[in-house]
């Protein structure tokens, strides 16, 4: 017996299933701007550890501009959070070579002329 001949069920109101989940390669999207967000963050809380700090910052802004480029969002609605990644990547970085310098000025008593 087909389905239409019974009468309908209380199954039948339930809203469907989609087709599809999120594919993977959406996930990875998403991910690589929220990577560079939390990167990006780490790194400027970690600014004081001059190696890590200054590197992770500064994969937080490859990763950030990767995805500007490629135009790829995060979260639900699509946020933006690849620009908050180079946003705090900057700051991280740029806190962690003022850091070096004034330890450089402050206790050695070298005049810094360049990036180390």
């Amino acid at each position: 017996m087909d389905r239409e001949a019974h009468a309908p069920d209380a199954l039948d109101d339930l809203p469907k299933a989609p087709a599809l989940a999120t594919p993977l390669r959406a996930t990875t999207r998403r991910a690589l701007s929220t990577s560079s967000f939390c990167l990006g963050l780490w790194g400027a809380l970690t600014f004081w550890m001059y190696g890590f700090g200054f590197f992770v910052s500064n994969v937080a802004v490859a990763l950030g501009v990767v995805s500007i480029l490629m135009g790829y969002r995060s979260g639900e609605k699509g946020e933006q959070l690849a620009w908050l990644g180079v946003l705090f990547g900057l700051t991280g970085a740029g806190a962690a070579i003022t850091s070096y310098r004034f330890m450089q000025l402050a206790f050695e008593g070298t005049v810094p002329t360049m990036l180390p």
